[in-house]
């Protein structure tokens, strides 16, 4: 029997198996008949990434020789977001690029990499994600349809360049790849920022930790994972965020080495006085994680005292903290009434039972806007590049 010749049912079957956009193009082009069939394979297409493994509405955007980027609107018509990094766009015309993103109204985001280098005229686009390296210092267009912004080999510093044009951001990440001191700022008000994801990765002798300064500029900021690889942290305890609800503080102790060289300590970057203090700004908190902390069984105790409204911590990677510390939390939820669900060692199979919709792979992009869902128990090179809002 000819291919051709196979039931609707099994070529339906097949055209559901296929991952590759550019196989599904071929496909496309066969006959009318496989025209008409792998329509309903294409229309549940909703983002063309570049990742290990693919659900149904993904498909693979790793294509070699470079394709005819122009059909993919026509061939994906509820495509959301689609990745053009290389070697997509290597021999691709930058004009078809620009067409494809500005005239594919189902286009909410794109993910490009440091090889292109291009002004896309956003500001006429549709687009409400951004995932890019590289970018324009000198961009004054007003793009108010961007509402996530995801940056790298970035600083807050380059950032406060461009930060007039997102007026309505609700998601920012930043992380910089490069050794570069990171300058005090003083940025604009956030008024509409929901998440922020910050990794400044410093020169370890003589950087500073901004982060925190930033987040005071976003009052309505509910969620932070913050990974901190320096040695000092700048932050005005003075000021409260009564909306942060969520925090994630992933620390990376540095070795440093003594004089004699023979023997090297770690270095961690604030004291438990300091993390007292940074703790109060945030009052209202319920869900806290620490990871990779010096922290002991009393500070455990302390810290619980500190955030009244807290429901969940997380302490993993902190070998200093023991089971006792976890029989304290439960002793004292009971004998006060609170409840904290409190996760202490590396491989807890706890959080798997409370949270069984928790996915730990590494997705570029997540369904739903839920920080909590899907960054909370993440480590910070794993976050998502985009959390597409979609319903269905």
């Amino acid at each position: 029997m000819l291919i051709n010749e196979l039931p609707d049912d099994c070529l339906l079957a097949i055209f559901d198996a296929i991952q590759d956009s550019k196989d599904l193009i071929n496909c496309f082009k066969v006959c009318e008949k496989w025209c008409n069939l792998i329509v309903g394979r294409t229309k549940r297409v909703k983002y063309l990434i570049n990742q290990s493994y693919y659900t149904p509405d993904c498909v693979s955007s790793y294509v070699n020789p470079p394709i005819d980027v122009t059909c993919l609107s026509k061939l994906f018509p509820n495509l959301r977001i689609a990745e053009l990094s290389f070697p997509l766009h290597k021999k691709v015309p930058i004009e078809d690029i620009v067409k494809l993103v500005r005239e594919t109204e189902s286009l909410k985001g794109i993910i490009y990499d440091k090889y292109l280098y291009f002004k896309l005229k956003l500001e006429k686009a549709n687009l409400e994600m951004l995932s890019t390296r590289c970018f324009d210092k000198k961009l004054n267009g007003i793009y108010e349809n961007v509402k996530q912004f995801h940056l790298y080999d970035c600083n807050l510093g380059l950032f406060e360049c461009i930060a007039h044009c997102f007026p309505n951001l609700e998601r920012l990440h930043i992380s910089k790849l490069a050794d570069l001191p990171e300058d005090y700022f003083e940025a604009p008000v956030w008024a509409k920022l929901k998440i922020v994801e910050i990794n400044l990765h410093l020169n370890s002798w003589v950087g500073a930790c901004c982060s925190f300064v930033f987040m005071d500029r976003c009052p309505a900021l509910q969620s932070a994972h913050i990974k901190i690889e320096c040695c000092e942290i700048i932050f005005d305890g003075s000021i409260k965020l009564a909306n942060l609800q969520d925090l994630v503080l992933q620390f990376v102790s540095m070795l440093l080495p003594k004089m004699d060289f023979s023997s090297e300590k770690r270095y961690n970057p604030i004291g438990w006085d300091d993390l007292q203090r940074l703790m109060s700004k945030f009052p209202n908190l319920k869900h806290l994680a620490l990871r990779n902390t010096y922290l002991s069984d009393d500070h455990i105790k302390q810290l619980i005292l500190i955030l009244p409204k807290l429901t969940l911590l997380d302490i993993r990677e902190s070998p200093g903290v023991t089971q006792d510390a976890s029989n304290h939390v439960r002793n004292y939820c009971k004998r006060y009434g609170r409840s904290i669900k409190f996760y202490f060692k590396a491989d807890d199979k706890q959080i798997e039972a409370d949270w069984p919709q928790l996915l730990n792979r590494p997705d570029k992009i997540c369904r739903g806007f839920d920080f909590m869902e899907h960054c909370f128990f993440k480590s910070f090179d794993n976050l998502p590049l985009f959390l597409d809002p979609i319903d269905d």
